[in-house]
């Protein structure tokens, strides 16, 4: 029978459902800002999922105008009302910080590389006093315009009282617009900056010290930008609307007298305040420009890979994880060759060294000019002695005997590759005969073997 004398209104089945995809699709966005420690941005999507989660219950509990039925919701809307009036001055706030936040990035002039201990304690100081100061301020300064308890509305719930007097104007209702004012300074500021910069913002941002990419600080500015957008007028609009309403004098004995504690029920007729809605909106903007960007949908593939989706669908497996799974494995494989590659290093560096010092330390008496040689007398076959740079195989084989004794198959098969590979590459190379002073070079030669060299040269620089 309440059901045929109150039906449920369509905005009381949509309020809740969109508020609770709003939780479900904004709190990964929370926690991706946690995680990232920006205090701002969590401060943002904080006040957000909190003024929806205020939505989806409220709406539950008083869906329809069965005032007769309705619960007086003693203790829940005590610290509702208290955090409603807090909650615009977060949201406001928040957006303040955010842009004051990116103006500093594309601040040039005064960027710090390693910033000091004093510096992230007053950076963290301002941050805190704009996301969290102002709604404190709100809380506090609530109770001395607060005329009743409070308002409980069909459908929307919990609502505060403000008495019809100048301190509601000028202690509560004139901030927000404010905060909107500075919030649109530090728009205007980074936009001009973005413009300033923009041959060289990601070097700018990288320059900056910041953990902020060229698409997350373009994300942040988004959702900052378009709250600012629909923020702003709405507050300047309950500001005019505030202001149109007579104003009698204030009197504290009034205000707290005997009424202070009566709780107003408030029938909707199906309707719902406008300003839930642009919570549920706020909502929706955050997870358009974030729930859908590369950082969250690389989230997502991980709880779902966490609770086991994963092996249903392998196509969740993110290329982050396939990419971890990588680079474990060539850890693994760096350790399991790891000796075996440092013995090659070492065969090759003494296979080299033996070549430069061979020539560094043997070089032949220098000749005047009536005693050089001929040509022919000056080109000699190359000898596998350690004069020419080149080692016998004999040597070779007595330098690798001990090694051979404690090497495995696979090492013994590794380092004879490499010393074949590496003395290919190393002694294959053409030589250039040179007579000194008489600029006679291999050019000039015909019939002359590349592979022979002048036993007066210098080594060839290694």
């Amino acid at each position: 029978m309440a059901n045929a004398v109150f039906p449920l209104a369509p905005a009381a089945v949509a309020l809740p459902t969109l508020a609770l995809f709003i939780l479900l699709i904004d709190t990964p966005a929370f926690v991706w800002y946690i995680k990232a420690r920006n205090l701002a941005a969590s401060s943002l999507v904080f006040w957000i999922l909190l003024a929806n989660v205020m939505n989806f219950i409220n709406s539950l509990i008083w869906p329809t105008d069965n005032v007769e039925d309705w619960w007086y919701g003693y203790g829940l809307c005590d610290i509702e009302v208290k955090l409603q009036v807090a909650m615009w001055l977060g949201v406001v706030g928040s957006v303040v910080c955010v842009m004051r936040n990116l103006a500093q990035v594309l601040d040039t002039e005064h960027t710090t590389m390693s910033p000091s201990p004093a510096q992230r304690r007053r950076q963290i100081a301002i941050t805190c006093l704009y996301c969290f100061g102002g709604p404190i301020y709100a809380i506090a300064i609530h109770y001395i315009v607060q005329p009743t308890r409070y308002y409980i509305f069909a459908i929307s719930g919990c609502t505060a009282s403000f008495a019809d007097s100048w301190p509601k104007l000028a202690l509560v209702l004139i901030w927000p617009p404010v905060l909107c004012v500075v919030a649109v300074y530090y728009s205007i500021l980074v936009i001009f900056r973005m413009h300033r910069y923009r041959k060289n913002f990601s070097e700018v941002l990288l320059s900056a010290n910041s953990n902020h990419t060229k698409s997350r600080f373009l994300r942040l500015f988004r959702i900052s930008l378009v709250l600012i957008l629909v923020v702003f007028p709405a507050e300047v609009y309950v500001l005019y609307k505030n202001s149109a309403v007579p104003m009698g004098p204030y009197s504290w004995s009034d205000v707290h007298g005997p009424t202070w504690w009566d709780i107003i029920l408030v029938p909707s007729g199906g309707t719902v305040l406008f300003d839930r809605w642009m919570q549920i909106g706020a909502g929706l903007v955050l997870f358009i420009f974030f729930g859908l960007g590369r950082d969250a949908k690389a989230m997502y593939r991980r709880w779902l890979v966490k609770i086991g989706l994963g092996r249903l669908f392998p196509c969740l497996r993110s290329r982050a994880a396939i990419q971890q799974q990588d680079s474990s494995t060539t850890t693994s494989q760096s350790r399991f060759f790891g000796k075996r590659f440092s013995r090659l290093s070492r065969f090759s560096l003494h296979s080299r060294s033996v070549a430069t010092s061979a020539n560094t330390l043997s070089p032949e008496p220098r000749k005047d000019f009536d005693q050089l040689p001929t040509i022919s007398e000056a080109i000699q076959p190359v000898s596998h002695s350690p004069a020419s740079g080149i080692t016998s195989s004999d040597e070779k084989e007595a330098s690798t005997t001990v090694e051979d004794r404690t090497m495995s198959w696979l090492d013994h098969f590794i380092v004879r590759t490499h010393l074949s590979a590496t003395n290919r590459q190393w002694f294959a190379r053409p030589q250039t005969p040179t007579v000194r002073g008489l600029g006679l070079t291999g050019t000039n030669l015909e019939g002359v073997d590349e592979h022979t060299t002048d036993s007066s040269a210098p080594a060839a620089d290694v």
